[in-house]
């Protein structure tokens, strides 16, 4: 199983850890193994055990990306997960000062580039619209263990127009980006409505 990088950026953010990589899915009990690997060292663990997947509230724990920007979260995550088989790939999360404030995180997906011809879809052209390009959604931390979901086990059609398409529409004024309504988009988007052939490159 793998499981998303997570990175703690803030000292004053360690407390609310703990809350993060203990959020489930309804229907999951709380001794359900969690979505998230805590990243303390900068070194990479050689197997999974050098991670820690849960945390009781008041554990203390180090962290060697304190003052880290979400930039340097992502360099070593793209330069670390394809060295070993249980990272989640191209997906991360980071708890930085603003989360011990309001409870929003970062989570972060990166679109590498690739030779297929590009999905389009009416009304929003070609998506992604960039790739070798992360993506950053600041999001109410219970939903960061949703992303994985929707971008590596979901089929485009559902996904891309929801959270590359209207991305700017579904992130308050606030930055914070609302998963739920995004999601809402998501179910009610009707691929035999919107869908047109890519072009042909």
């Amino acid at each position: 199983m793998t499981h998303v990088l997570l990175f703690c950026t803030a000292e004053e953010a360690k407390p609310f850890v703990w809350e993060v990589m203990s959020a489930r899915a309804p229907g999951q009990k709380a001794d359900d193994p969690g979505a998230f690997y805590l990243v303390e060292s900068n070194v990479l663990p050689a197997d999974r055990s050098g991670y820690k997947t849960s945390l009781q509230k008041g554990e203390t724990f180090e962290s060697d990306f304190i003052g880290a920007s979400l930039e340097d979260c992502q360099k070593w995550a793209l330069e670390k997960q394809y060295q070993v088989n249980f990272i989640e790939d191209d997906i991360i999360v980071v708890v930085d000062a603003r989360s011990a404030q309001d409870k929003t995180v970062w989570v972060s997906h990166y679109e590498p580039n690739n030779d297929l011809s590009p999905w389009v879809f009416a009304g929003f052209g070609a998506l992604p619209r960039e790739f070798d390009t992360w993506y950053n959604y600041r999001v109410e931390f219970s939903y960061a263990h949703y992303f994985p979901v929707a971008f590596n086990y979901s089929i485009p059609e559902v996904v891309y127009p929801a959270f590359f398409g209207r991305k700017e529409d579904f992130t308050d004024e606030q930055g914070v980006f609302d998963f739920a309504a995004a999601q809402r988009f998501s179910l009610e988007y009707n691929p035999e409505d919107y869908w047109i052939d890519s072009p042909k490159l």
